[in-house]
């Protein structure tokens, strides 16, 4: 009787502990990536205009960061939003797109002679998207002009009302 005692003891105490390491385990886990309330990342990559770009330059300008591809369906979606949002805002808000998959070349052929009012980032954006822990594309930073993330959209803009309530946490009402 007492050896049997001892086992369901011992299967209890042994359930106690799994659970008790499950929790510790997952409460002491690291994000791999940047969180809302934190700086964000800096980096530096080339432009589709000839230029570069690099992200603290912009502090003191509200910026949504968008990682996307061709490939990527919604992605190209939603670029008719971040084109009517950058011609809105007028340059109060940055709004830098960085493709994280295809060629130079490729990005180019894309927009063709298309003059954009927001900035494409070309070329590096694999690195940019690890410091950044995307796993999905599309992927959306709202960062403040003091380069906090405000907010992370996964997956695309349904519409331009859902991306200006992004860009509002960061810089204010749809003008």
């Amino acid at each position: 009787m007492t050896n049997k005692r001892f086992r369901k003891w011992l299967v209890k105490a042994g359930l106690i502990i799994t659970i008790l390491s499950l929790i510790g385990g997952a409460t002491s886990c690291t994000s791999t990536g940047p969180e809302v309330g934190k700086q964000a990342p800096d980096f530096t990559l080339g432009t589709m205009a000839g230029t570069e770009i690099t992200l603290s330059e912009l502090r003191g300008t509200p910026v949504v960061l968008n990682f996307w591809a061709i490939y990527c369906s919604p992605c190209r979606s939603e670029l008719g939003y971040f084109e009517q949002a950058a011609e809105q805002s007028a340059g109060e808000v940055a709004i830098i797109t960085v493709n994280i998959a295809e060629p130079v070349s490729d990005i180019k052929q894309f927009f063709g002679d298309y003059k954009l009012h927001f900035t494409v980032a070309l070329g590096g954006g694999t690195q940019v998207s690890y410091k950044y822990n995307v796993q999905w594309i599309p992927t959306t930073f709202f960062i403040d002009s003091n380069g906090i993330i405000r907010n992370i959209k996964v997956g695309p803009f349904t519409s331009k009302t859902e991306l200006w309530a992004g860009i509002e946490t960061i810089r204010g009402p749809t003008p």
